[in-house]
């Protein structure tokens, strides 16, 4: 149908132009000085659409053959492209599967054909990086590192964030924190640049700098509150391992602690440590009395009766103490602090019952030996003798301890 349509349309124009040139009786002249020519205006028509249609199919030939060397560019340009893509993903394919020998080749031949695409340029080097880290070739690595650097420039964040993660991992600190530096620079709150970060600062022992990255960490939800507490104490206890205080500044360190870290019983047991290491057991006794009516900690009720007091505040502590066995009854570590406490105040009669007390509850050499030491200076040596013979059995292992029993 369509065909039939065109055909009347196509005679019905030749109709139209046969009758158009029949009834036209025009003429058109040129004048050219010296020349005149006058023809019929059909003719004039004629020519005038042959002139024209030369012309334009000249300029179409003149224009494609100008345009062919960037055609030709244009398409090799795609050619390569399209073979830089197909090793691209064969590469990631090889790395995937493990083997990164192949893959660290097939990506360094996309690498050379990215051309002057940076993006593919970027993502073939990098892989290229990786799979090179993961062969241990850091020769070669640092090479495609190197390449990338010379093209991409300072200032690319993937660069620099694979630079940090490949370095942290190599254990080259130095070279993983100028890399951080640059990803800082780049974009100051990047989590998983932060997380780096946080690793590197713990590879390093730098526990103050852990310690904020953590909370900046727990902020921004890229830890949960448990994991960041944790890392938190960790370097807490790592930075008073490490680095010694006065009492003074280990008093002004511990009330600038968030309520949550202080009452980690870890942390309140090195802080309680290191005050009686600097003499300052009275305020040991605060920061111990501060966690244990926070929550109670076993641990933390048997630390409490090894603190050197005066006579004042060793009868405070009995006092205490008492008041919380009511609450705490079956508290071994409790029971040992009490005989400790009663002992030092010479209630040989109440100590010898909170230490039988706690070994009935649960039998440790501690308060064996304890209860020994007592015995002893109440010059009754046999029973003294076999409360050190029971520690040193639960001291020992199991085949020592049987042969010492029998």
């Amino acid at each position: 149908m369509r065909v039939a349509l065109w055909l009347v349309a196509i005679f019905a124009l030749a109709v139209a132009c046969s009758l158009f040139a029949n009834f036209n009786t025009g003429y058109a002249l040129l004048f050219l000085p010296p020349w005149r020519v006058e023809l019929s205006l059909n003719t004039f028509i004629v020519l005038l659409l042959v002139v024209v249609s030369l012309l334009y199919l000249l300029i179409r030939l003149v224009a494609e053959l100008s345009g062919l060397p960037g055609r030709v560019r244009r398409y090799r340009e795609a050619r390569a492209r399209d073979a830089s893509v197909k090793l691209e993903r064969e590469a990631r394919i090889a790395f995937f599967e493990g083997r990164h020998q192949r893959a660290e080749r097939l990506a360094a031949d996309a690498f050379a054909a990215s051309g002057r695409d940076k993006e593919a340029f970027a993502v073939n080097g990098l892989l290229a990086a990786r799979a090179a880290h993961a062969m241990r070739d850091f020769a070669r690595r640092d090479q495609h590192f190197a390449k990338l650097r010379e093209t991409l420039g300072p200032q690319h964040l993937a660069l620099a964030m694979t630079m940090a993660e490949l370095y942290l991992d190599e254990r080259r600190y130095a070279d993983a924190d100028l890399a951080l530096a640059e990803v800082k620079a780049i974009s100051p709150k990047l989590t998983a640049g932060l997380k780096l970060e946080l690793r590197l600062r713990q590879r390093e022992n730098r526990p103050d700098l852990v310690a904020k990255l953590a909370e900046q960490l727990e902020k921004s939800e890229a830890l949960d509150a448990d994991q960041a507490r944790r890392i938190r104490t960790q370097a807490h206890l790592s930075l008073l391992a490490g680095k010694p205080m006065a009492a003074g500044e280990l008093k002004a360190w511990w009330s600038r602690l968030p309520n949550d870290e202080r009452s980690s019983p870890q942390l309140v047991a090195a802080i309680t440590q290191a005050l009686s290491d600097q003499g300052a057991d009275q305020t040991a006794r605060e920061v111990l009395e501060g966690a244990l009516q926070h929550e109670w900690s076993s641990e933390l009720a048997g630390l409490y009766g090894q603190l050197v007091l005066d006579d004042e505040g060793q009868i405070a502590q009995l006092q205490l103490a008492e008041r919380w066995l009511q609450q705490h009854p079956r508290d071994h570590a409790l029971l040992l602090t009490l005989g400790r406490l009663c002992r030092r105040r010479s209630l040989w009669g109440k100590a010898q019952t909170y230490l039988e007390a706690s070994l009935s509850v649960r039998a440790t050499a501690v308060a064996h030996v304890e209860l020994a030491a007592m015995l002893e200076g109440l010059e009754k040596f046999a029973d003294a003798n076999r409360h050190y013979r029971a520690s040193l059995a639960l001291s020992l292992p199991d085949e020592a301890a049987t042969a010492l029993s029998a």
